[in-house]
C-alpha cells in the first residue's frame, strides 16, 4: 500500500483534464500537500482543473464540529489534520491555478470541494 501512495504522490497522470483529490490532503503535511498540488499543475493540460474534495474546516478554524473533530483525529494518527478553504486555496494559487472557488455541500464525508484551475 506504501508504494502505491508514494507512487500516486510522485506522478500524476498527465492525459486528464480533472485531478479529483478526494480525502488525501488530511493525510499529509503542507509541505507535501503543496508538491502534490504542483505536481497536479505541471501534469494538467491548460485548462485542466483540480479538485480537492474535503471535511473543510472554515477559514477561522472553529468548526463545523465535525470537520474539527476529524482534524483532531488526523493530528494523532497521522502527519496531516483538515485544513481551511484559505489555506487550500493559497496553496493552489502559489502551484499557478487560477480562478479558485470553494463549494460548500452537505455529504457522509466531506463537507467542500475546492477547485483550481489551470490557464
Amino acid at each position: 500500500m506504501r508504494d502505491r501512495r508514494r507512487q500516486f504522490s510522485e506522478q500524476l497522470p498527465g492525459d486528464h483534464e480533472v485531478h479529483l483529490l478526494s480525502m488525501i490532503p488530511h493525510d499529509w503535511d503542507e509541505a507535501k500537500n503543496r508538491a502534490l498540488l504542483r505536481r497536479s499543475f505541471e501534469a494538467l493540460p491548460s485548462g485542466g482543473a483540480v479538485t480537492i474534495s474535503e471535511l473543510l474546516v472554515n477559514d477561522e478554524k472553529t468548526g463545523p464540529a465535525p470537520a474539527a473533530l476529524m482534524s483532531l483525529n488526523m493530528l494523532i494518527e497521522t502527519e496531516g489534520r483538515n485544513y481551511t478553504p484559505a489555506e487550500y486555496s493559497a496553496w493552489l494559487e502559489e502551484a499557478g491555478f487560477r480562478h479558485i472557488e470553494t463549494v460548500w455541500f452537505d455529504a457522509p464525508a466531506a463537507n467542500g470541494a475546492v477547485i483550481g484551475r489551470k490557464p
